[in-house]
């Protein structure tokens, strides 16, 4: 076996006292050439370091030439290197053609020389090439051509910016010493070569080639030979991935997703912003948090996420998303904006009759629209978490306009009150961009008629199975919370109210019974200190206001106050369920007392507000309801109006008989 060091013999063709005089070499069009030119005088090494040559006249004007040493030197498609502790230089020719045939000389400034045959054949697979971009640690395989009567040959892999890489002997495949080049001679005409752990030193041109002499038979081991290289490879190392331009927003939020290769999925991940030191993410698989910053290291999957909250214009800057790989890092360039969002709507909070639907409106930049739409929950920690595959056939997405899309919840339980977040996904090769532009809170609501019930259900973790359970009207555990009842109380006293604690479903049930004006609000489950989202119980009372009304004509509707309060707000508004009529339908109000048709007069001192609607039309007639609400706690009164052509006729002819 041959060994692994660059060794060559030549090809001795014209022999004079034991002296090479003149030697053939052989290439291919579009491909390169190497070959070593012998001292011709051993014992002369006072003379040996002088000028070196190679050229092609018998003036030696078309050539190369050097006075140096241990270093290549070019000039043009030919190259040279003298190496100072050996017995020979070399000579590099690239891109070949059939011009190229003739004879040449290599010697030392004159004081000897060889003459040399140059010979310039057309053969398969030669002269290609190929470019590889890679990033450091990773290990990459390249495939080299070959005329299948090479078959038996040597094969070559070089690298010409250094010293020879590895030379591959006819055995089916070969370690270099380090185990770093893997090289494998297959069954076809065709080597692989495998560099492992490539780093930032790897980067350059490496050749693939075979040794030959002068025939297309295998070379015996006392056969001179030289390197006939056919492809070319262009390896490219880069550290950082790629660079991308992410805008988001001030007081919004952004999500990041940084992939890297499969290979360092198990490598510790980091971000750093500018030239700032790097936050690391020191476990796998569960959130870390720093400030507004969290981190996610996905080990299954090879990911880094990143999660930007309360955006503001300090966050702007550039951000490496990286991996740490041996001394090196792999990272992809973010280039964050934070701009202005004021014309995204503002955040909204939103009532959801619980078994009914909410529709929730979401903006997004126009150039995104023709990008993923993004809708997401916020979690405890702020992290705003996507909707499980399980729940996303009750989730309804539909584009209404440009730059607006909408989400329709169905069936609303509990488990949907929350803050929600809607945006823009942008996807590149090495990052996905979330930019997150509208919050939504949403909250649950029931609606109680006047001497009925409602049934307010606390889920809770399984840990507190045996833990005291609170239901408070307000935030329990703080000044202003109204206790209503816990698990462990005295029922019996308090006779509205029934408990059941089902701790095989982890789920704490209060009933209340006999509903009053004076039990609407805003309800929050407790244990310990942690809380469910709230609840909202919304009061109809049993009193209904008829009014018929006339086409063209008027009604005067008259909504009597069923508390005493100067804080309370007042409202007049059309829906079939109250919570929308608020949300969606508000016609006048406290704050809004004409509008339209529409107008409303305040008389605080008898506990009464009057809404007038002018110059009606059929289309009027309908549900509509008297609201007053007061820190969140609403109270409706329910009104039927009806307006009809013949109501408008039968008056007009009484008062014209």
């Amino acid at each position: 076996m041959r060994s692994a060091i660059f060794i060559f013999i030549f090809i001795t063709l014209c022999l004079i006292s034991g002296q090479v005089l003149c030697f053939s070499v052989f290439g291919c069009t579009g491909g390169s050439l190497m070959f070593k030119c012998p001292y011709k005088n051993q014992r002369e090494t006072d003379k040996q370091h002088k000028g070196k040559y190679f050229c092609r006249d018998e003036s030696c004007k078309t050539g190369i030439s050097t006075e140096t040493q241990n270093r290549w030197v070019h000039n043009g498609r030919l190259s040279l290197f003298d190496d100072e502790n050996s017995r020979f230089f070399t000579v590099f020719i690239s891109n070949l053609s059939r011009e190229d045939d003739g004879k040449y000389t290599c010697g030392n400034s004159q004081i000897w020389s060889h003459d040399v045959e140059l010979v310039v054949n057309n053969e398969p697979h030669c002269g290609t090439s190929a470019i590889q971009d890679e990033y450091i640690g990773q290990t990459i395989t390249v495939r080299c051509e070959y005329d299948h009567k090479f078959k038996t040959h040597t094969k070559i892999f070089y690298r010409m910016n250094g010293d020879p890489v590895h030379v591959m002997n006819s055995s089916r495949s070969s370690r270099s010493s380090e185990e770093k080049f893997i090289l494998s001679d297959s069954d076809k005409d065709d080597f692989t070569v495998t560099i492992r752990d490539i780093s930032a030193a790897d980067d350059g041109v490496y050749l693939c080639g075979v040794e030959r002499d002068g025939s297309d038979d295998r070379p015996s081991e006392t056969s001179v030979t030289h390197m006939t290289f056919f492809k070319e490879i262009h390896l490219n190392v880069y550290s950082q991935m790629t660079s991308v331009q992410v805008q988001a927003y001030s007081s919004k939020s952004v999500f990041i997703t940084c992939t890297f290769p499969q290979e360092f999925k198990g490598n510790k991940k980091f971000i750093q912003k500018d030239s700032q030191q790097k936050i690391l993410v020191n476990r796998q698989n569960q959130w870390e948090y720093r400030d507004n910053l969290h981190m996610f290291d996905d080990s299954s999957e090879g990911l880094l996420k990143v999660f930007l909250t309360d955006l503001t214009t300090a966050d702007e800057g550039t951000y490496r998303c990286g991996v740490n790989i041996n001394d090196d890092d792999l990272f992809t360039e973010v280039k964050l904006t934070v701009n202005s969002g004021d014309h995204f709507r503002a955040s909204s909070n939103t009532s959801a009759i619980i078994g009914e639907s909410v529709k929730l409106t979401c903006d997004f930049p126009e150039k995104h629209n023709e990008t993923f739409k993004h809708f997401c929950k916020e979690n405890k920690k702020k992290m705003c978490e996507g909707i499980s595959s399980s729940e996303e056939k009750r989730f309804e997405f539909s584009v209404s306009s440009a730059g607006v899309f909408t989400v329709n919840i169905r069936d609303v339980s509990l488990r949907d009150a929350g803050d929600y977040w809607c945006g823009a996904e942008t996807r590149h090769t090495h990052l996905t961009s979330v930019s997150l532009t509208n919050r939504h809170r949403l909250t649950p609501t029931m609606v109680g008629r006047e001497g009925g019930s409602s049934e307010i259900r606390c889920p809770y973790d399984e840990k507190y199975s045996t833990e005291t359970k609170h239901l408070c009207k307000g935030k329990c555990f703080t000044t202003n919370a109204q206790k209503i009842i816990q698990s462990d109380e005295d029922h019996v006293k308090k006779t509205r109210i029934s408990v059941t604690d089902e701790t095989e479903l982890n789920v704490f049930t209060v009933t209340l019974s006999d509903l009053r004006a004076e039990d609407a609000g805003i309800y929050w489950c407790a244990v310990k200190d942690a809380f469910n989202l709230p609840t909202e119980l919304m009061i109809v009372m049993k009193d209904v206001i008829t009014r018929e009304a006339s086409v063209r004509g008027s009604a005067s509707i008259s909504c009597k106050s069923v508390r005493n309060l100067s804080s309370l707000q007042r409202s007049f508004c059309r829906g079939d369920q109250p919570n929308i009529c608020v949300r969606d339908g508000v016609r006048v109000s406290s704050s809004m007392r004409t509008n339209g048709r529409f107008s409303l007069t305040d008389q605080t001192s008898a506990g009464v507000f009057t809404v007038n609607i002018n110059n009606l039309t059929e289309e009027d007639s309908g549900k509509y309801w008297c609201a007053e609400e007061s820190s969140g706690s609403f109270i409706f009164t329910e009104v039927h109006l009806h307006v009809t052509e013949d109501f408008f006729v039968a008056n007009f002819c009484e008062k014209h008989v």
